[in-house]
């Protein structure tokens, strides 16, 4: 198994993006926002994303050049156009500027349709508690190909896994941060397991006959994802989902013409909500007063079996410091899909100075 630096991770993902046609400021923001993910400890949304985006461009369903534009402008509430460019590099701009209007209005809304895979949604809404602000972010799809969370009760997919972000500012480098999808796990994971050769910790998903299953394959092989709660509480993770395909995919998709995500999704979006927290008190309070809080959570007495309470985000935060410091480990089928495209783009000898020694 390779142990890669960030450094390492951002160059590969740089020149294979350009290899594979982007133009270099989209292919800086791809290989950033990967390898951020990879230090997070969402190794499902970085490294191993590379295969995916290559054949996305290849296949047509990914201008690799193309850039966002503003369709829609109402105030504090914009609407942006991905032109099916990269959906790191329309939600970056629409963050930044979700981030600066807030600053005018004290609150903003940036809706963001025809646009590709986002990445790890916890990005933006961390982008913006750096910036001192708080932010929700709603993604969300339904319908087509990529639509493979099963509605409660239901054995076929219908919506996405339709992940929900939101950030509060705290410490330096470590806001209160919630990133989840509303299936039990993203995609992403299970292709993580299946890589692994491992079974799942529980019945995740469901097969194409509608039967609960640990096998990730099963997935793969006509099955479907369960919403959060699984067998018996999924009513409730089924609710957030179509939440996030309203908040997300119709608000995201209803300003952007007819595109090529149309090809894989019958509604599919992003929406960021931005407040800038100094419209309400000093950031010093409210910094005092979060930070207050988490310190009482985590004060809580332990239950038997636990190590302790830990704030939401904290993990992420530990696990970029000991990932920039030890190395970014990367599972070996992962590795063998990313080398294997290193001779058919033509940039091994390009990358020869990064690439690991066996």
């Amino acid at each position: 198994m390779p142990i890669l630096t960030k450094h390492q991770i951002v160059r590969i993902t740089d020149v294979m993006m350009q290899g594979g046609g982007a133009s270099v400021g989209h292919a800086g923001i791809v290989a950033d926002h990967l390898a951020n993910a990879n230090l997070a400890g969402y190794d499902s949304h970085g490294f191993i994303r590379i295969p995916q985006y290559l054949k996305e461009i290849e296949k047509g369903l990914v201008d690799p050049k193309a850039e966002p534009e503003v369709v829609g402008n109402h105030g504090g509430i914009f609407q942006m156009d991905g032109h099916s460019t990269f959906g790191q590099v329309v939600a970056t701009r629409a963050t930044e500027m979700a981030i600066e209007k807030a600053r005018d209005h004290g609150v903003s809304l940036v809706s963001m349709g025809n646009l590709t895979h986002t990445g790890r949604i916890g990005t933006y809404p961390e982008m913006a508690a750096a910036a001192g602000l708080a932010a929700i972010m709603f993604t969300g799809w339904a319908g087509g190909p990529v639509a493979t969370q099963a509605p409660f009760g239901g054995r076929e997919g219908r919506l996405g896994s339709n992940p929900l972000a939101m950030a509060f500012p705290h410490a330096e480098g470590a806001p209160v941060l919630l990133d989840i999808a509303t299936s039990i796990t993203s995609e992403g994971t299970l292709r993580l397991y299946r890589n692994k050769e491992q079974d799942l910790p529980d019945t995740w998903v469901i097969d194409k006959n509608g039967v609960p299953s640990r096998n990730p394959n099963d997935f793969y092989d006509g099955g479907a994802q369960l919403p959060v709660g699984g067998m018996h509480g999924g009513h409730k993770g089924y609710a957030l989902s179509l939440m996030m395909a309203l908040f997300g995919g119709i608000l995201g998709q209803i300003a952007s013409p007819p595109g090529k995500i149309d090809r894989w999704a019958m509604w599919a979006g992003s929406t960021i909500l931005a407040i800038d927290l100094g419209h309400m008190a000093p950031m010093e309070t409210i910094r005092a007063e979060v930070q207050h809080m988490m310190k009482y959570l985590q004060d809580t007495p332990p239950m038997e079996g636990s190590s302790g309470v830990s704030f939401p985000g904290e993990r992420s935060a530990k696990t970029r410091q000991e990932r920039l410091a030890q190395g970014i480990p990367v599972d070996s089928t992962t590795w063998a899909q990313v080398e294997a495209l290193f001779d058919q783009y033509g940039v091994r000898d390009q990358l020869a100075d990064v690439l690991p020694s066996d």
